[in-house]
């Protein structure tokens, strides 16, 4: 049964992990916790010998862009940045993947076991430059259930990929799993297939992000008519000095 609770980043990595997936390896700090353990992201940075920094909030759906540190081979710069933001954002370092060597990255789209979308491109990058390519540079891939599938037919190791997110069911509801394809083995597993995480909401991000926004405009929305209409009535009151109160409306 899918647990209805949304974890924080790193331990849906590690429910990702548990479920078979491959993704890079990483080690994560909470909150004010890397002063105290920075040995273990000195031993982290030795075993791989180029790390990427990366910073997350605890509340995703106000912090969608945070500090990140590409491809660090000086355990000085590392320090300095992740102790920094480690005040604020939980720090989670992951071996360094080059994204030159990219074959093609993309969103596989879960709504059930039967339906499912495959957003992608060719070419270096991540999941997440999705957002910044043309119509031509994009390939959609459908399978519905009762119809034939339709649109660009990805690899063969990507569609292999969706049947397996198809059955992992981490929560009720549509999720996405963000994956990239290499020409040689990458990750813990060692596999041409390295999954980046799994996430709620639709194929594009920045679409999550700005329907967040647009929930967050929408309650300060309210909240302003709120208080408008107490200004109304406020208005319309007498203060009496000698009680303290209000004693009646104006005519």
């Amino acid at each position: 049964m899918p647990n209805e609770i949304y974890p924080i980043k790193h331990k849906r990595l590690q429910q990702l992990h548990e479920a078979g997936f491959n993704i890079a390896d990483f080690i994560c700090f909470p909150p004010r916790t890397l002063a105290g353990r920075t040995e273990e992201l000195r031993a982290f940075l030795v075993k791989h010998g180029k790390i990427s920094c990366r910073h997350f909030h605890e509340d995703e759906k106000r912090h969608f862009k945070c500090p990140v540190l590409y491809d660090q081979t000086d355990i000085d710069a590392v320090l300095a940045f992740c102790l920094e933001h480690n005040q604020i954002y939980y720090t989670l370092c992951n071996e360094a993947i080059c994204l030159k060597d990219s074959v093609c990255a993309g969103n596989v789209l879960i709504l059930d076991e039967r339906n499912y979308f495959i957003e992608y491109f060719f070419g270096q990058g991540t999941p997440r430059d999705i957002e910044t390519k043309n119509a031509d540079e994009l390939k959609v891939y459908t399978r519905a259930f009762g119809v034939p599938p339709s649109g660009d037919e990805p690899l063969e190791i990507i569609k292999r990929l969706a049947f397996e997110a198809s059955k992992f069911h981490p929560i009720r509801g549509p999720y996405i799993i963000e994956f990239s394809v290499y020409p040689y083995p990458i990750g813990i597993n060692q596999t041409t297939v390295v999954v980046w995480e799994w996430r709620l909401g639709w194929l594009h991000y920045q679409l999550q992000a700005n329907k967040s926004l647009i929930e967050e405009n929408k309650r300060l929305s309210e909240s302003i008519k709120r208080f408008r209409g107490r200004i109304r009535e406020l208005e319309n009151e007498s203060w009496d000095m000698k009680t303290g109160g209000f004693w009646g409306r104006l005519p």
